[in-house]
């Protein structure tokens, strides 16, 4: 997937991959809280780390970590196709925000308490959801005051099916909401009715 990550004070240990963030060189926390559009911030970053990590222009071999003599920093190098899938996940919202969410749980298991990217996650089911007969889509308000800020349709649901968890950001802020469901065949249904 992408190169180790060199570990700094409070950084996750040396055998952990890095993620699509650190491919790109980009914080969430900015791409969250920017009043530019996210989608234009991941563009630019991808395109520097294309231009950063081409082989003909860095002396460094793929997959590697280099050290600078004068700066003492360690910096990794990533292939083409780590870039290409960090921008591919970060790029898609649907795919980010599945992203964000494992990464939060996995960087919370190597500093419990104080894991580097924060994002505020509510877990509901989708049968507690009100749904719009009128647009056929589920909402749910947000404690930031707009009254439809998480919406999401079926179409949303089936690209996710087979995980059976949605997560739909908030349309005006930084908030997820992660909506757990079940997909039920036609048979099920027919037998659960009677």
């Amino acid at each position: 997937m992408a190169a180790p990550h060199a570990s700094a004070e409070g950084e996750r240990p040396d055998d952990v991959t890095a993620s699509h963030y650190d491919v790109l060189g980009l914080d969430p926390s900015i791409l969250d809280s920017s009043t530019a559009n996210p989608s234009m911030m991941i563009k630019r970053a991808y395109r520097r780390a294309l231009l950063r990590h081409h082989p003909d222009k860095s002396s460094s071999t793929k997959n590697s970590l280099s050290c600078s003599p004068t700066s003492g920093q360690i910096t990794a190098t990533y292939s083409v196709d780590q870039i290409s899938r960090a921008f591919a996940v970060l790029s898609s919202p649907t795919q980010r925000a599945a992203y964000d969410s494992s990464l939060t749980l996995s960087l919370s298991q190597y500093s419990p308490g104080k894991a580097r990217f924060r994002t505020g996650v509510e877990n509901v089911d989708l049968d507690d959801l009100p749904f719009d007969d009128n647009e056929a889509r589920w909402y749910r308000s947000c404690r930031c005051g707009n009254d439809r800020g998480y919406s999401f349709d079926e179409d949303d649901l089936i690209e996710v099916e087979t995980e059976g968890v949605l997560m739909v950001g908030c349309q005006d802020c930084s908030l997820w909401l992660s909506v757990h469901f079940a997909v039920m065949e036609d048979q099920e249904i027919s037998n659960a009715k009677s």
